[in-house]
């Protein structure tokens, strides 16, 4: 399979000195740093971007009742 061969492939990397395995470990901590960061703030985006678009529709008789209960959260935890 691919993944075997890939993994094979690293293994003849790290034997022949070419890479540092501690080179790489840093370099995948760090990347999953900023991925969980990025994933973190972007998901706080969409949903202040949902709660602000929600916010519009207070006058639906079933969304606005949803806004209402979510600005008043927002506003008690100003």
């Amino acid at each position: 399979s691919e993944a075997k061969q890939a993994a094979n492939a690293l293994e003849k990397l790290f034997a022949s000195g070419m890479v540092s395995r501690r080179h790489i470990y840093k370099e995948n901590f760090i990347r999953g740093f900023f991925f969980s960061a990025g994933s973190i703030v972007g998901a706080t985006i969409g949903i202040a971007l949902i709660a602000w678009i929600l916010s519009l529709f207070n006058q639906v008789p079933l969304i606005g009742k949803l806004t209402h209960g979510i600005e008043q959260t927002i506003t008690a935890n100003k």
